[in-house]
């Protein structure tokens, strides 16, 4: 009887542990999880104002340069107590003060952004976000985010510059794709009629601001709204 009773309590005792190791095992899967969720949507929050940062570089008008000092200091708020501090980061935090010395240096701004989005991979393949295509989606927008920085940049020559010029045709062919929307289309067609392939530039820095970044503020906010579903389904 003893022996019967000690060893329904042993096996008592060792179920109770394996549920106890269960619970344990999944609070923390769920913590982790909400840890790189939330590190992705900073993430995310932190492409947007890069982007902007570099398409702003370059200007000297004083409503550029108020709207990039804006996003210097929102860059600095983001980069601040950064949630996920086991992922390759902190050399972006490092290089970010001699990039806003320097926000001419549009060649830094896309090391850095490069390094950002593989950060966002990554997050993306640890969280199984493979079905909102999440990766893919931010290089398009790095396509587009990155024409409208050549853009800004070759309006202010009274020609395009035949470096910028080439630059422009190769990103707007990569994304004239068959399957893309017609308010990206006819977008392409004002940049390479009224910039890219005229004897005189007809828009100016800030129209080239203008007509991208609605579009890419939509795609990056649709994305952000898709994270958040997952999150709040899992």
């Amino acid at each position: 009887m003893e022996l019967s009773i000690t060893l329904a309590l042993a096996l008592g005792l060792l179920l109770l542990g394996q549920w106890l190791n269960r619970l344990a095992a999944r609070r923390h899967r769920v913590a982790l999880n909400k840890l790189q969720s939330a590190t992705l949507q900073r993430s995310l929050e932190l492409l947007q104002a890069l982007q902007k940062h570099r398409g702003l570089g370059a200007q000297k008008d004083i409503a550029s340069v108020s709207q990039r000092n804006a996003l210097a200091r929102r860059l600095d708020q983001l980069w601040l107590n950064w949630p996920g501090a086991s992922l390759q980061v902190a050399p972006l935090q490092r290089d970010w003060p001699q990039l806003r010395r320097n926000p001419a240096d549009f060649e830094a701004h896309c090391r850095m952004i490069e390094a950002l989005l593989t950060v966002i991979e990554q997050l993306a393949e640890r969280l199984d976000l493979h079905r909102l295509e999440l990766a893919p989606a931010c290089r398009h927008l790095e396509d587009l985010a990155r024409l409208r920085g050549l853009a800004m940049r070759a309006a202010n020559y009274r020609r395009c510059p035949a470096g910028l010029e080439l630059q422009i045709r190769l990103l707007c062919q990569r994304l004239a794709e068959p399957a893309a929307e017609e308010p990206l289309h006819g977008m392409l067609r004002q940049l390479e009629q009224q910039l890219a392939a005229t004897a005189q530039t007809r828009l100016t820095p800030g129209a080239c601001f203008a007509l991208l970044t609605p579009l890419i503020d939509e795609r990056l906010q649709g994305l952000r709204r898709a994270l958040a579903r997952n999150l709040i389904a899992a």
